[in-house]
């Protein structure tokens, strides 16, 4: 597989997050009123998979209702309402989510979505990876790495990842063999597009920045509620210098290329999401200094397993990820150190583009760019609300 391709701009990536908003906000409106009523008795819900596949609205209001008392993360403060007082199901399912600030003052659940199975699949498919659709690109997750200079003649190790989709994990161990023959002094990683996706992915990445010292350490403890704790949900994920699970190139336990590297630059946006801010939660949590360039992150230290019935997917927020420190509680995202202006038409992988360019700066001197005042009062920032919603199915 070929781990580069020409540079190209990112204008079209905007245009895709107001698609995908429209698809999800249509998927989660519509339905009556209604106002709260009594919590459902938990002793009155039937088992979700007794309930499965009764494909009317009410059987699917109920098959709702009791599975999210089974696998949702802040089941005890799900809101008691009238199922029949919404038209529609996605409406009954959005009324049972928890909307409550959260410790940043933001609502609890922004993410937890039901929407149809065809656009489910169209949108967690590693072969129709958004991004890469929109930018009628190859549908591989990693476009391009490459080796650049800093203006201070460092070797630095470039890679353009826009999706922990399945296959990544190959593509990303030939990056990075590529990267360590070539014996970078440093590594800028490009997240600025990229929502996240499976979990064993961001543990290989996060692990191939990290050395061999490492394996065994935290990478992310996933905590589920305390109901299901109790019945024994609940996983760590570990740093590891082998792979741990396989896909088609590289079998299980196949060496991985580490740069055993103290710090990562991480290019980031508002489309930063997921599991690609458990790459950059686990790396700070043994010690790696990750520099952040560009933009806020989206904040989503949550994780779901897909559900289906009826022709419905269900995402219900299932787990709460944190690093080996017990960090996890970032739902106002992570701030950059270096607070950057994007050029839409720049040719991202070029040293002068404007992330690339302050990363650079920063490997060179330890500090960030001047910023100039037109750059202040621009901002090419795409809205909270659009990104996370781009985000808010990729973490599983």
């Amino acid at each position: 597989m070929p781990i580069s391709i020409a540079c190209r701009g990112h204008r079209a990536v905007r245009a895709l997050v107001t698609t995908v908003a429209l698809l999800l906000t249509a998927c989660g409106g519509g339905g009556g009123g209604g106002g709260p009523s009594a919590p459902v008795s938990v002793s009155l819900l039937t088992a979700s998979s007794a309930l499965a596949d009764v494909c009317t609205l009410d059987g699917e209001k109920r098959f709702a209702r009791s599975y999210i008392d089974e696998v949702y993360l802040w089941r005890d403060q799900v809101p008691g309402v009238d199922a029949t007082a919404f038209a529609s199901l996605s409406a009954y399912f959005d009324a049972l989510m928890v909307r409550t600030p959260d410790a940043n003052g933001l609502p609890t659940d922004r993410f937890s979505a039901v929407i149809s199975t065809a656009s489910a699949d169209s949108l967690l498919s590693g072969g129709a990876a958004p991004v890469a659709t929109a930018l009628s690109a190859p549908t591989t997750s990693v476009p391009l790495v490459a080796t650049v200079s800093s203006p201070g003649a460092r070797q630095v190790g470039y890679i353009l990842f826009d999706r922990h989709a399945r296959g990544a994990q190959d593509a990303l161990i030939t990056a990075f063999e590529a990267l360590k023959s070539q014996a970078v002094a440093d590594l800028v990683l490009d997240l600025r597009n990229n929502p996240g996706g499976y979990l064993y992915v961001a543990q290989a990445l996060a692990s191939m920045v990290a050395g061999p010292q490492h394996a065994g350490a935290v990478f992310e403890t996933l905590r589920y509620s305390p109901q299901r704790t109790a019945a024994g949900a609940g996983q760590t994920l570990r740093f590891s210098d082998r792979v741990s699970t396989a896909e088609t190139r590289y079998p299980l336990d196949h060496p991985l290329p580490q740069l055993d590297l103290p710090r990562v630059y991480v290019l980031a946006s508002g489309l930063t999401c997921s599991a690609s801010e458990s790459v950059v939660n686990s790396l700070r949590g043994i010690g790696v200094q990750v520099v952040l360039v560009g933009g806020a992150t989206c904040g989503k230290p949550y994780g779901f397993h897909r559900k289906d019935n009826c022709g419905k997917a269900y995402f219900a927020i299932e787990f709460q990820g944190f690093n080996a420190l017990g960090e996890g509680g970032y739902s106002a995202g992570f701030a950059p150190q270096c607070a950057v202006d994007e050029d839409p038409g720049a040719a991202l992988g070029s040293p002068s583009e404007p992330l690339l360019a302050a990363a650079l700066h920063h490997i060179d001197t330890g500090s960030c760019p001047a910023a100039t005042r037109a750059a202040q009062l621009r901002s090419r920032r795409v809205p909270d609300a659009q990104s996370q919603l781009l985000g808010r199915l990729l973490h599983y």
